[in-house]
């Protein structure tokens, strides 16, 4: 997949374009439907796949910071599920407030018509673009058949009776259901982020822990303990997590921790993928050190035994 994130090297390709449009929080199996389209037909066709983003996300453009919403991948995560699914190209647009003020009929103008002459563009049945989110599907659509290209309406895909969508999942991590939230996104939550100096709490009740710096962007499930495995240098590593502000110690951040089973080595600036497998169980206070030494080490047992029970594939 070709990444390019200028106007400049765009109007270089002169390809005949196919482009998904949506903000693709999650990368999730609503979106991999609407993706696996665009690239079926684009196959047919004889058309390049393509995916446009904006970034920053509109939302964060648009919102006070108190109403803004946590994401479910990073921007590198969700490059690295869009190209797993086998689509050519991904645009990644710088996006303001111009860009938002723009009417549907001006956004279609300036973007699909005069910048990617797109052939097809491919949007899920509850896309929204233009000033206000005013434009719908069916506007495209009809927007589309004026300015000859083809627009494909990818409709929803619902498991267990429910649409698939990200707020759906962002309820499952809230939740802590972390099998519920794998079975909308087709894969299970991965969390990435660099090892940074911690307290060393961990190290000195002989479970030492990796602290991973997350941004504040970054959708977390509910605070407790979780049966993870660690990706580090193309490897699974089995490994125990906490989420949360450790109230055993009165803090008042929120830390994410991993223990990786049998480790010995230094990971300090390392950059590690974090796969959530499982709550075990809540975040709570212990009376003393001692107490939460006690409940790790059955913590870890409980832990080992999902995680060799558990048929784990990352994606």
């Amino acid at each position: 997949m070709q990444i390019i994130n200028n106007i400049t090297d765009i109007k270089k390709l002169n390809l005949p374009l196919a482009i998904a449009l949506g903000n693709f929080d999650g990368v999730h199996k609503g979106h991999q439907a609407l993706l696996h389209n665009c690239i079926t037909e684009s196959k047919q066709k004889g058309w390049y796949s393509a995916v446009l983003l904006w970034h920053p996300h509109p939302a964060q453009v648009l919102q006070s910071p108190q109403q803004q919403i946590k994401y479910l991948n990073t921007l590198e995560q969700k490059y690295e599920l869009i190209k797993a699914i086998g689509i050519q190209y991904l645009f990644c647009l710088p996006f303001c407030r111009n860009i938002a003020a723009l009417s549907p009929q001006e956004f279609v103008q300036e973007y699909l018509v005069d910048l990617f002459k797109v052939k097809g563009v491919f949007v899920g049945f509850n896309y929204s673009f233009g000033h206000k989110g005013s434009g719908t599907p069916e506007l495209l659509k009809v927007l589309g058949e004026q300015k000859g290209f083809m627009v494909s309406i990818t409709e929803p895909v619902i498991i267990d009776g429910q649409i698939v969508s990200s707020t759906l999942i962002r309820q499952r991590y809230k939740e802590g259901d972390i099998p519920g939230a794998a079975k909308l996104l087709g894969y299970y939550p991965a969390i990435s982020g660099k090892v940074v100096p911690g307290e060393h709490r961990g190290r000195e009740m002989g479970y030492p822990t990796a602290n991973i710096e997350i941004s504040s962007l970054q959708a977390l499930p509910s605070y407790g303990v979780y049966a993870a495995f660690a990706e580090y240098k193309n490897q699974l590593l089995p490994s125990i997590v906490n989420i949360g502000n450790k109230p055993t110690f009165n803090s008042t951040s929120v830390s994410f921790e991993v223990h990786l089973f049998n480790f010995k080595g230094n990971l300090y600036q390392e950059n590690l993928k974090i796969f959530l497998v499982k709550k075990i169980r809540a975040e709570r206070k212990f009376r003393s050190k001692e107490d939460l030494q006690a409940q790790i080490s059955l913590d870890i047992s409980v832990v080992q035994k999902i995680l060799k029970e558990d048929n784990f594939k990352p994606v």
